[in-house]
């Protein structure tokens, strides 16, 4: 079982600085991402206000909570970051499942109520809430409770959240003093989210699922539609794992032409091995120690 199991995950990155001290963890702050497809990790000395370390595994897909926490105990034991202890530790977990509801309608009571109106919950799912300053909202969403109680087991000072939430609040605040529209996408393997922005302000979130860059465009250019914005004056920010090579931004700058690449957050520095990655990939993660 344990080879069929290490089979069906892979280590894609693993950038670790000289500086990351495996007897100084407990001064530390790690970040985790959980999606169906894999985990992603990164560390941050907040005393010297540097990331460390950042780690991607893939897994194989699947929707099983116990599965994919096999997967994650196997990415864990390969890791050469996630088994020390830490300071602190944030859990984002992706899905699609959540509703964002202002704090004005939110009433802690009909969570239950509010979340199924969109989604429904699968055997075994809690709901979770997270508080969202900038937006003056709640993003309230389902969550597998083992994969709640198995890492609380392994990282005692826990705060699990949505993965959205860390990435609408951290894109808010880069555009807190815009006087125009934007529309920040962030991209990943299964689909992206877009959130458009009009002087500072969330106007529209949704996640889109899809698989091709023709499914990519077709929803990009169905929210331009939507909301009448100008494909030739709007300004598009893009964040996630693309580069300019890749067939979405080739697609998406047929019919976008005000399109850049977001930045990695600056509140902190990067080692040098992760700078010299793209500077928009691993957004959403780093977005997470501004957050908890």
């Amino acid at each position: 079982m344990l080879t069929e199991t290490h089979n069906r995950i892979s280590q894609i990155l693993s950038l670790v600085d000289d500086l990351f001290d495996e007897r100084q963890t407990k001064g530390y702050r790690l970040a985790i991402q959980l999606s169906s497809d894999g985990l992603s990790a990164a560390v941050w000395d907040d005393v010297y206000n540097k990331v460390l370390a950042l780690e991607r595994f893939s897994f194989q897909k699947t929707f099983n909570a116990n599965t994919l926490l096999s997967f994650a105990n196997s990415a864990i034991k390969q890791s050469a970051i996630l088994g020390y202890p830490y300071k602190k530790v944030s859990l984002s977990v992706v899905n699609n499942r959540s509703t964002l509801v202002p704090n004005a309608l939110f009433d802690v009571n009909e969570k239950d109520a509010l979340l199924k109106f969109n989604h429904s919950l699968a055997d075994g799912e809690i709901i979770a809430i997270d508080n969202l300053p900038n937006l003056d909202a709640k993003n309230i969403y389902a969550l597998p409770k083992p994969i709640e109680q198995q890492f609380k087991e392994l990282y005692s000072s826990l705060a699990i959240t949505h993965y959205s939430s860390p990435l609408i609040e951290q894109v808010l605040l880069i555009n807190k003093h815009s006087d125009t529209v934007n529309v920040a996408v962030n991209v990943r393997s299964e689909g992206f989210e877009a959130l458009v922005l009009n002087s500072g302000k969330l106007i529209f979130y949704n996640t889109f699922t899809c698989h091709t860059a023709e499914d990519f465009i077709y929803y990009i250019l169905f929210v331009f539609e939507q909301l009448k914005l100008n494909p030739e004056s709007v300004k598009v920010e893009l964040f996630g794992e693309l580069e300019k090579s890749s067939a979405i931004y080739q697609l998406l700058y047929k019919y976008i032409r005000n399109i850049k690449f977001g930045d990695r957050p600056d509140a902190f520095d990067y080692s040098f091995k992760i700078t010299a990655l793209p500077k928009q990939y691993y957004y959403s993660l780093f977005s997470q120690f501004l957050y908890t």
